[in-house]
């Protein structure tokens, strides 16, 4: 069923450069077939074409999207279970999944068209994914107790934006200012992703959607304002994906060129003296970028756990871990859990950030283990170190003096190399 109108022409066109980029060898190329591929019932589901629309088009593209769906989740279910059968980490599917989920969940509640009801349900979502976080990462009874503070506050605010939709769409919209300020996420790193994706987009939506129910009848929503908005949202989301791509890793060139391979079931491959299975990653160089330990193994003069994944800088030097258990480190006790926290290692060896999984007497100070809702509100997270051993910066366990100051509990507090008290970060 092809329509020879606008639409046909323009996706030719993207057909026509995704072939000639194909044929020079760029692998973007793929990008502008999907593009070609979704033109017609993108633009017919914004609202943008429905001129060139008839309803068995509109039936046709409504159905085949939901069975689309249903097979892409399973096939990332069923790769998501191949990998972990082999030892292999999965959490990129794992995300492109819930993402699935969540978008297919946000569109449904907004084209109901109760779009006060859409922006606090998801508020109210966002709370509940929140709080089980906190809980599955703090544990009882902190993580019990902390979780369900959260998840009852957002609860809370989502009853309130019922009443009050165009207060609670700009505490929102301050909010999501506030989040890219505080976690730098203006600098597009490939780290920030999971923020943009799974806190700053829903509260985005949310907000909009909260603006366009603040009237007392919600049917003066036109059509063509509600396209305008969720078409603007949609070119935001592209948009910052795009600068997440292209950014992500800028400043090493290194990355440029570099390779990965994936080792055979049971196969351990030695590279500069590592053992290494699953994925691994090289630089343009030929050095080692990354990989996942294959047996216990020392690292820079650092023994390692099995299945930890070892980072290396383009020089070769011991950069980082994520190690899967708590394990210790250099006498202190890391915590691990997938690639939930990253221990950093000085060009010497030396620790340099450590996510403490018990508190710690270190250089004579109580050293506060990782809280995740401390780390949230400014208590601290990790604790840092010099490249001489001594501590840098890190949260108190309980009330003390230190250098003839007296502290509270949760204060983070840092030293200079030699042991000096700088400064406490209130």
């Amino acid at each position: 069923m092809f329509k020879r109108d606008t639409i046909f022409f323009a996706a030719c066109v993207l057909c026509a450069a995704g072939l000639a980029l194909a044929l020079m060898g760029h692998e973007i190329s793929i990008l502008l077939f999907v593009a070609a591929y979704l033109l017609r019932p993108a633009l017919h589901e914004s609202g943008l074409a429905r001129q060139y629309a008839d309803e068995r088009q509109l039936m046709v593209h409504s159905r085949s999207g939901n069975i689309a769906f249903i097979v892409l989740v399973l096939a990332l279910v069923g790769f998501s279970l191949w990998r972990v059968s082999r030892g292999e980490r999965a959490e990129e599917l794992y995300e492109l999944i819930i993402i699935g989920l969540a978008a297919r969940a946000i569109t449904g509640l907004v084209m109901g068209g109760e779009y006060r009801k859409a922006g606090a349900t998801i508020i109210g979502a966002i709370g509940v994914f929140l709080g089980l976080f906190v809980l599955f990462d703090g544990g009882w009874p902190a993580g019990v107790i902390a979780g369900s503070v959260i998840t009852l506050f957002f609860l809370g605010v989502a009853r309130i934006a019922l009443h009050r939709p165009r207060l609670i769409a700009f505490v929102a919209l301050l909010i999501v200012v506030g989040a890219i300020v505080f976690f730098d996420l203006y600098e597009f790193r490939s780290v920030q992703a999971a923020l943009w994706l799974f806190f700053v987009t829903p509260l985005v939506c949310s907000a909009a959607c909260l603006l366009l129910g603040s009237g007392d009848e919600e049917r003066v929503v036109t059509a063509g304002m509600r396209t305008t908005v969720f078409a603007s949202l949609a070119a935001g989301a592209a948009i910052v994906l795009t600068l997440l791509i292209l950014f992500g890793d800028r400043g090493n060139e290194a990355y440029l060129g570099g390779a990965t391979r994936t080792a055979d079931e049971g196969e351990i491959v030695e590279i500069q003296g590592v053992p290494c299975s699953g994925v691994i990653d090289t630089y343009s160089n030929g050095n080692l970028e990354s990989c996942t330990l294959a047996r216990d193994a020392t690292v820079n003069g650092q023994a390692l756990p099995a299945g930890t994944v070892v980072a290396f800088t383009p020089e070769g030097v011991f950069n980082w871990c994520f190690l899967q258990q708590n394990t210790e480190i250099q006498g202190h006790l890391c915590r691990g859990s997938g690639h939930n926290f990253m221990t950093c290692f000085h060009p010497n060896g030396s620790l340099r950030l450590a996510w403490l999984a018990e508190d710690e007497v270190i250089d004579g100070i109580p050293v506060a283990r990782f809280h995740f809702i401390a780390a949230i509100f400014g208590g601290g997270g990790g604790t840092y170190f010099h490249d001489n051993g001594r501590l840098k910066r890190a949260a108190l366990a309980e009330d003390c003096v230190i250098q003839g100051r007296r502290l509270k509990k949760r204060t983070v507090v840092e030293f200079d190399p030699a042991g000096g008290l700088v400064a406490p970060v209130e």
